[in-house]
């Protein structure tokens, strides 16, 4: 199993993806015992995990500020047709 394998297999497990019967984990169990960074990468899954639940979101003010500053950039761009004319705002 390569690490790649390994790590897919225990976010699936981590994330409840896993089908029915299907058992994972003696192979990335075996692959754990002798991989350190696969190991610490487990770590720090379950550790995210656990944090996940008390973390706060950005504040409806900040919010409103990215959608303001999103929406603000979106209309400052020029889109470019097929033939090379700008297009979709006036005087472009």
């Amino acid at each position: 199993m390569t690490c790649a394998d390994c790590r897919a297999a225990m976010s699936a497990h981590l994330d409840g993806e896993l089908a029915p019967g299907h058992d994972a984990g003696p192979a990335y169990s075996a692959h754990l015992v002798r991989c350190v960074d696969c190991a610490d990468w487990l770590a720090g899954a379950r550790r995210l995990r656990e944090l996940m639940p008390a973390a706060t979101g950005p504040s409806p003010q900040q919010t409103q500020r990215l959608v303001a500053a999103v929406l603000e950039a979106a209309s400052r761009q020029v889109r470019v047709g097929n033939d090379g004319r700008s297009v979709g705002h006036e005087g472009s």
